[in-house]
């Protein structure tokens, strides 16, 4: 096969030139097929890509090439339709070998492109593919389960696309196997059963809130800054939840919905990750609203302090303003 492609598609030249064979992405999926004779259109059509490979749509194409070249002068009709039957071997086997990038529709390469490589696969209850994409301008997680990930459909990365990047996509049933494929033969697994993806996902928020929340002394400050916390030392809120003189670090609920995006999951994640956290024994139990700081009822979060690595020997200095790159909801 010739070195002859455009930006996007394929582009051929048979019989001496005469004749031009293109096949670019349609959309929708498939691919665009397309044969002119001196720059006359011939046939042109839209197939799945198994026709490069499978016997019964290939045969129908090339006959209706060698069909419509016939009667046309200057043209060996039976010539062009084995040279295009070698060309399909080639195109079948580059497919097969994932290299036909050029046969991507531009969405479906930019899916491609955007990930993050490898593909983690959490082994627990249930499994759970974790792909890390950037598109559309934003950086994500998706979590695909197992049913989703052997569906012949792309209905579930439409959604997770709408749901996270804000972008409507069309992924056809071809265009969702490539896509899947190239990321099960680019992934290996990150956590085995003992661990589940529910606990990975509480150690990173964990982590994240550990490494930026300032433990404080004095609750009136705590609202300053979605980063400060109240060093409650002896459950001085009467939170009934936890014992009488347990040591709990109070979160403002804006700081967690910030570190739970920071580990990739949405807002709706959040009663899985305090329910898991409860069952863990990093909360003490569930979020509570209190007027603290300025007389504004908020949501607030019984942390133990040994989940946050809070040592309240050594509590920080109030943070008056918003701590760098977070948002003040």
């Amino acid at each position: 096969m010739s070195d002859a492609t455009d930006d996007v598609g394929i582009r051929e030249e048979l019989a001496g030139g005469a004749v031009t064979f293109t096949a670019e992405p349609a959309t929708g999926g498939g691919v665009q097929l397309a044969v002119k004779h001196n720059g006359e259109a011939v046939v042109a059509g839209t197939h799945k890509k198994d026709v490069f490979e499978r016997v019964t749509p290939r045969g129908a194409f090339l006959n209706s090439v060698e069909d419509s070249l016939q009667p046309r002068a200057g043209v060996d009709a039976g010539d062009v339709r084995r040279e295009l039957k070698e060309l399909f071997a080639e195109l079948a086997e580059i497919i097969r070998e994932e290299e036909a990038d050029v046969l991507l529709s531009e969405e479906v390469q930019a899916i491609i492109d955007g990930t993050h490589y490898p593909v983690e696969i959490y082994d627990g209850e249930p499994t759970v593919w974790k792909v890390t994409l950037e598109f559309a301008g934003h950086k994500r997680d998706l979590e695909f389960t197992a049913a989703e990930m052997v569906s012949g459909s792309g209905a579930a990365l439409e959604e997770k696309i709408a749901n996270r990047f804000f972008e409507m996509v069309e992924i056809a049933e071809e265009d969702w196997n490539t896509i899947r494929d190239r990321w099960h033969n680019n992934s290996h697994v990150a956590y085995m059963s003992e661990e589940t993806t529910s606990d990975a996902v509480a150690d990173r928020v964990l982590e994240f809130l550990g490494d930026g929340v300032l433990p404080l002394e004095e609750r009136d400050k705590l609202v300053n800054a979605p980063s400060n916390a109240w060093a409650d030392e002896t459950n001085a809120a009467g939170y009934s939840d936890a014992p009488p003189e347990a040591s709990i670090v109070w979160v403002q609920d804006r700081y967690l919905v910030n570190k739970l995006e920071s580990a990739g999951k949405t807002l709706e994640y959040k009663g899985q990750l305090v329910k898991d956290l409860i069952n863990r024994g990093d909360l003490y139990g569930k979020s509570t609203r209190r007027k603290w700081g300025d007389g504004t009822r908020r949501k607030y979060y019984p942390f133990t302090p040994g989940a946050l690595r809070v040592d309240l020997d050594q509590i920080g200095e109030p943070d008056d303003g918003d701590a760098a790159g977070e948002v003040d909801a």
